[in-house]
């Protein structure tokens, strides 16, 4: 009698074990059930127009069972962009990204805030496949490259959202949906043929002998480091008694864009803290004559740096280099497609292969992870003349 006394008078019933209240309100002359989401945040269940008590009954089981194994999503009104953007700061924040990778996932979001703007700023449990789908019209105007920037951010938001209990399902897992292709054509840096490495080379021997980036793109092509790794070698890095180059840091860019030194390669990863770039390879005799020159000339600055602008007092950048290579390909028409100093990366590892170096020694020159498919699949183009070589193999 007391417990139907309570409810009459429309004052909250105890479920138990902290599941809630649910109680008959006099004033609203309807059931009402209160609960706490996981979140914290209080929600109120009420008995609808017409609904009968077994049915609002029935409701209110669903809501706790849901409770109870964890599957109950709350609403929420976060909208897919508000997502993305804390995730991106927030790893920035945690150091986990480099101001470098911060600046290229801000550069990604302004492209997915462009493409993606029919979804984007609702709240994320609204958000269908078939947005996604529309979505991708706009998205392959981009390159693969950028396209797969823009997905992976895409399927991170889902996956936050679905860790979070914002969503009951991540909507990049659909079975109908997969990733664009670019609707632009694939563009592959290609090596050097033999005949372009040489002319390049007849220039830089003989024309281009007095320039002070030369240097540079020599010792670029004679060991197939990143221009970055190039232009942050210093004094420490070159071991005359074991006639070796070590390779741990390059020249890379803040989140404002200016050119400042890393403290390690390309491939270092944050959260593991492994560099797995960090290397130590032989000098050639042609690298080893180069290096003997460039500290012949008394590396002065006071970063011990073996390229250095004594006149700006500052690093010398890639962006200088690569407009250098424009400017003699325009004047000696060394080859007829762009030249940048990527090329000169590809031609080394190209070189390599043909003359059938081990791939596992060329990972480890180069700086790609062991066993990675980049090597070969990515930065290998087959010249010419090797092919007809290989031809007169089965000739």
């Amino acid at each position: 009698m007391e417990k139907e006394k309570k409810e009459k008078n429309g004052k909250p019933k105890a479920v138990g074990n902290g599941e809630g209240s649910l109680y008959k309100s006099e004033k609203l002359d309807r059931w009402i059930f209160q609960y706490t989401e996981p979140s914290g945040k209080r929600q109120t269940l009420r008995q609808k127009k017409n609904e009968s008590e077994r049915a609002f009954r029935k409701r209110v089981t669903a809501v706790k069972e849901k409770l109870d194994n964890g599957t109950y999503i709350g609403k929420s009104k976060d909208t897919f962009i508000e997502i993305l953007k804390k995730y991106v700061e927030q790893k920035h924040k945690d150091g986990i990204t480099s101001d470098r990778s911060y600046a290229r996932d801000l550069e990604t979001v302004k492209q997915i805030e462009k493409c993606c703007s029919n979804f984007i700023n609702k709240p994320i449990q609204r958000i269908t496949v078939d947005d996604i789908e529309n979505s991708k019209e706009n998205i392959i105007k981009y390159s693969n490259n950028v396209i797969s920037k823009i997905w992976i951010l895409i399927n991170k938001t889902f996956q936050i959202a679905y860790s979070r209990r914002k969503i009951s399902f991540n909507i990049m897992l659909d079975e109908t949906l997969s990733k664009p292709i670019s609707e632009r054509p694939e563009t592959k840096i290609e090596a050097f043929t033999v005949d372009e490495e040489q002319k390049l080379l007849n220039v830089l021997n003989n024309q281009e002998f007095n320039h002070k980036y030369r240097d540079i793109i020599l010792l670029q092509l004679y060991t197939g480091m990143r221009i970055g790794e190039v232009l942050a070698l210093s004094k420490d890095c070159i071991d005359f008694s074991n006639n070796t180059i070590t390779v741990y840091r390059t020249l890379t860019q803040d989140k404002n864009y200016n050119v400042i030194m890393g403290n390690h390669t390309k491939t270092y990863k944050k959260i593991s803290g492994i560099d797995k770039g960090k290397r130590i390879f032989p000098m050639n005799n042609n690298v080893k004559k180069i290096i003997e020159k460039i500290l012949s000339n008394k590396v002065s600055n006071i970063n011990g740096l073996l390229f250095w602008d004594n006149n700006k007092e500052s690093y010398i950048t890639p962006s200088e280099i690569n407009s250098y290579l424009k400017r003699i390909n325009n004047k000696y028409k060394i080859t007829n497609k762009s030249i940048h100093s990527h090329r000169l990366r590809h031609t080394f590892i190209t070189r390599c292969v043909e003359k059938g170096m081990n791939f596992k020694v060329l990972q480890t020159i180069v700086g790609h992870v062991d066993g990675s498919s980049i090597t070969s699949n990515v930065y290998t183009s087959i010249s010419n003349d090797f092919m007809l070589q290989e031809m007169k193999k089965i000739n």
